[in-house]
């Protein structure tokens, strides 16, 4: 299997032409970007093999690192469909792709068109190449020319194993892995090469990775420029910024992956201080059209005039090309003609590549893939948090309660398409004149697979500080961010607010050591006046009207979800209806130990993903990680994630039995 796999790497010729061209290639780069050529997004010269003398040079050199892009271009549907398909939160219709449909009840072989190895082997040679002959010793004055985009090519490389391991089992059986560029079939013939678990490859990369610890991104002067326009008549843009994976955050991502729970925080923390990224206001919950909830439904206490903040969590996914919040993102191309094209927008329900430009980004009616029951049971069912109106007296502030009502989750908002306004302004759009279509507006609205965003790392992070032993640092990405507004939160601090402290002194010294954001250094760039809780983006608003504690509107202490009059969203409460959900779903007995409290506080975050990072290709990926953790902790059995991710994933109708691990993966190809 390796040596047949290492053929057609060698015999597709995958290295980029990165050689005696490159100053026409250069010159036809800068152009795509700058005209409405027809050459490809992403140029490079992939079908030719040229032994690239010019990797010394000092200059342009992170144009060379930029053809590996086109290589990731060429994993994005694999990726995204294996990570959604595989999930709980999506279903197949009767319109749904055989290959789409064999992935959901796992029943998927090698004849499937998403399982290919070899084009995240396609990514790992053109990284070993770059990597083998790129002289990293190379300065302008004291500017080393070279050194970040080595960096980032590094972390495409941890990737793109770390997909594969995720993919094919690796923490089970291994994963050929080599480190060294193939640019010959006698290479194949005479090189050994092993099969290496998860925990090997991370022993193997994550060093190489930690020395450019810190580094940024490569810089590219290009900036945000257009790729092309649709053939329907919109311009597409992309930030080159964005194409590049973070080092920490691979590092963050494999440590994860590997229980390296300190190490993993610390990956995160670095990249978010490094970088001063605050969970932001992303509020999604001003606009409740969840389930059957209309504004005839309010409650009559709650506020009507909501807050004053634009709605940004929809903002994500627009067609800009520095979308709020997203730090990583592939690129797909704006026709066949301009490169490489994704099946992914087709699969909610449009048509990205019509040539139809009547309106933004026609609709289709063969939809492949819609919300899960399961999807729409989470979301239908929560709570919505607010501040009533004070029916003494309207004109009071410091309002002295907040309220819950089952509204649902705001991030999984409806819109239904009776004007063309609303077409698309919400993450799911109804037929106006069928409701039993549903169109995912993340999926389709500028033809980018998204890889990370901040929010996605804060998630994470929460999962390692929970694991770590603090799962109580874990609600508080969800409840009010990670701020100086913690320190508030240790018992004792405040006796007139003391029901909402349930901080312990313990997480509040991690956060300010060993996960330094409240350190001497960063404290001042995590304030309560810019940090929100990442629950707050479907589950409530802004307290705009009567302020809590007349501080400003912004930041989570003026939001209804983070505020020390909700006693309704506290870990004691959240967390005991978690276990008592557990307990009668699986027959399990919660002592209410430290350990109970963070395997059910896992599976609030876990929830949390479904609702935040639902349709964006990665849920598989959680579930696996999260199911492989359980078991390793044993809690209530070795087996117990396993017995937990079969019943996620029960409604998929699994073709295989999902008890047993080696069957959640696809079989190498």
């Amino acid at each position: 299997m390796i040596t047949k796999l290492l053929n057609k790497i060698s015999s597709n010729h995958l290295l980029p032409s990165l050689g005696r061209g490159m100053g026409v290639g250069l010159m036809a780069f800068f152009g795509l970007f700058a005209t409405t050529s027809c050459e490809d997004m992403l140029m490079t010269e992939n079908d030719s093999m040229v032994i690239d003398p010019e990797l010394g040079n000092k200059t342009d050199s992170v144009f060379y690192a930029l053809g590996i892009a086109q290589a990731m271009q060429q994993v994005a549907d694999q990726y995204f469909f294996i990570g959604e398909m595989r999930g709980d939160l999506v279903t197949t219709t009767e319109h749904t792709d055989n290959n789409l449909r064999q992935l959901a009840d796992f029943s998927a072989t090698t004849t499937n068109k998403y399982d290919s190895a070899y084009v995240y082997y396609k990514v790992i040679n053109n990284c070993n190449y770059y990597l083998a002959n790129r002289d990293t010793s190379l300065y302008i004055g004291s500017t080393n020319v070279s050194i970040n985009e080595y960096a980032a090519v590094e972390a495409w490389r941890a990737w793109a194993y770390l997909q594969l391991a995720r993919t094919y089992g690796g923490n089970e059986v291994g994963i050929p892995f080599y480190t060294e560029p193939l640019t010959a079939i006698s290479q194949i013939d005479e090189a050994n090469f092993p099969k290496k678990t998860l925990t090997e490859i991370v022993a193997e990369l994550a060093p190489r990775l930690e020395r450019f610890s810190g580094l940024e991104v490569p810089y590219v002067a290009l900036g945000n420029w257009s790729v092309g326009t649709t053939n329907w008549g919109v311009e597409k843009g992309i930030n080159f910024r964005r194409i590049f994976v973070p080092v920490d955050v691979v590092l963050g991502e494999m440590y994860l992956e590997d229980g390296q729970w300190l190490k993993a925080a610390q990956s995160y923390a670095k990249y978010l201080c490094d970088n001063r990224l605050v969970a932001e206001n992303l509020n999604a919950g001003d606009r409740l059209y969840s389930g059957v909830v209309s504004r005839d439904y309010y409650p009559n206490d709650l506020q009507t005039t909501f807050n004053s903040f634009v709605t940004q969590y929809n903002e994500i996914f627009s067609d800009l090309s520095s979308p709020n919040d997203v730090l990583t993102y592939i690129p797909m191309a704006v026709s066949s003609q301009r490169g490489q094209t994704t099946n992914i927008p087709l699969a909610f329900g449009y048509d990205y590549y019509s040539t139809d430009g009547a309106e933004n980004c026609p609709r289709v009616e063969e939809i492949q893939i819609k919300p899960s029951a399961a999807y729409r049971a989470l979301t239908d069912t929560c709570a919505f948090y607010y501040y009533p109106y004070n029916t003494v007296n309207i004109n009071a502030t410091n309002p002295d309660t907040v309220k819950v009502w089952k509204a649902g989750d705001g991030r999984a908002n409806y819109a239904d398409g009776r004007y063309a306004r609303d077409r698309d302004a919400a993450i799911f759009n109804l037929d106006a004149t069928d409701t039993t279509k549903v169109y995912i507006g993340k999926a389709h609205k500028n033809a980018n697979v998204y890889l990370f965003r901040t929010t996605t790392i804060y998630l994470h992070l929460a999962e390692a500080l929970n694991r770590l032993g603090h799962p109580d640092a874990a609600f508080a990405i969800l409840r009010n961010g990670i701020s100086t507004y913690l320190e508030e939160l240790v018992p004792g601090r405040d006796s007139v607010y003391a029901k909402h402290q349930y901080m312990t002194q313990a997480s509040v010294d991690l956060l300010s050591t060993q996960v330094p954001f409240l350190n001497a250094e960063n404290r001042n760039f995590f304030t309560p006046d810019l940090v929100y809780g990442i629950h707050h983006h479907g589950a409530g608003y802004i307290n705009a009207v009567r302020v809590e504690n007349n501080m400003s509107v912004a930041g989570s202490q003026a939001t209804a979800v983070g505020s020390k009059n909700n006693h309704h969203y506290l870990p004691d409460v959240i967390i005991g209806e978690k276990l008592k959900e557990l307990e009668a779903k699986f027959g399990i007995q919660n002592g209410m130990t430290l350990q109970d409290s963070i395997n059910a506080m896992e599976d609030i975050l876990c929830d949390e993903y479904a609702k935040e990072l639902a349709f964006e290709g990665i849920r598989f990926y959680d579930l696996q990680r999260i199911a492989r953790h359980k078991n390793e902790a044993g809690l209530y059995g070795a087996d117990f994630g396993s017995r937990w991710f079969a019943d996620k994933l029960k409604d998929n109708n699994p073709a295989k039995s999902l008890l047993d691990p080696k069957n959640w993966y696809l079989p190498f190809k």
